[in-house]
């Protein structure tokens, strides 16, 4: 049963990520660079003397303790189908939405023990991270990118991985020096960026996610779904040859897009933390 329970759990380690530990880490870097400097005493002081981009990472780290943290995969993903006006936090799949909710709940709570504001602090800085990669708000149908194979750059690699970690390799900067490189608006631009909450960040993603598949690919026939391409589905199980082949176009066009949107998970994360403690 043990070794089901491990398997199972390396499956969705692998499946759950958002922009890999260089970009939460980015994210919980500019949120720091915007913390009111009360407000990161009091951070320091709750994560005993941690910065929220070395914890940034640490909700995917505990998925190798499922005895103890199996009811937080959930937390980390949901889906919004394209074809869905409304979201449904009763039939969709995945809590990201209602897990930022109920952690910020608990972080702004001042009757609440201290290791339990850091565990949802933690979590915070890690979901915020993951509700702004596109593909954490699924489509429903191919695991967030998981099941999208491409070539990009000669290697075979998923959709998913590919923002995860791939386009973020490209730039071959530090979490630090990629911080500092996007991190540069003006105040005006910032404060553009707040407002709302959770599900109104997972519907932005859910509206960018259709670009990030690339155009190269044809969709298949009469699918129910036209999101559903040839290279997403598992029956048709393409050869490497066959797949869609992308390169420094898709980095070109998209990689300020995945920029803006770890900007703007850091400066939302910042507001959130300043006005919670």
């Amino acid at each position: 049963m043990k070794s089901i329970i491990l398997l199972g759990t390396m499956f969705l380690s692998s499946t759950c990520f958002a922009w890999g530990p260089t970009g939460h880490r980015v994210v919980g870097q500019i949120a720091e660079n915007h913390l009111k400097h009360f407000v990161k005493k009091r951070v320091k002081k709750l994560l005993d003397g941690e910065s929220l981009a070395r914890v940034s990472n640490w909700p995917d780290k505990i998925k190798s303790d499922p005895d103890n943290y199996s009811y937080t995969y959930r937390w980390h993903y949901t889906d919004w189908a394209d074809t869905s006006f409304e979201y449904n936090r009763t039939t969709n799949n995945g809590d990201l939405v209602k897990a930022i909710e109920d952690n910020y709940k608990v972080l702004k709570d001042k009757k609440a023990s201290k290791a339990e504001r850091a565990f949802a602090l933690k979590f915070l800085v890690h979901l915020v991270g993951d509700i702004h990669q596109p593909l954490h708000v699924g489509n429903g149908i191919d695991r967030g990118g998981n099941r999208c194979r491409v070539v990009y750059q000669g290697e075979e690699v998923n959709l998913h991985k590919l923002w995860d970690e791939k386009l973020i390799e490209f730039t071959r900067l530090s979490f630090t020096e990629y911080a500092n490189f996007i991190d540069i608006k003006k105040k005006k631009e910032y404060k553009k960026m707040l407002g709302g909450f959770a599900l109104d960040w997972a519907k932005e993603s859910a509206e960018l996610r259709p670009k990030l598949y690339p155009e190269e690919v044809p969709t298949v026939g009469a699918q129910k779904d036209l999101i559903l391409k040839n290279y997403c589905n598992k029956e048709l199980n393409l050869p490497t040859e066959q797949l869609p082949k992308i390169g420094y176009t898709y980095g070109y066009k998209l990689i300020p897009l995945m920029e803006r949107r770890m900007l703007e998970a850091g400066i939302r994360l910042a507001h959130m933390i300043n006005e919670a403690l």
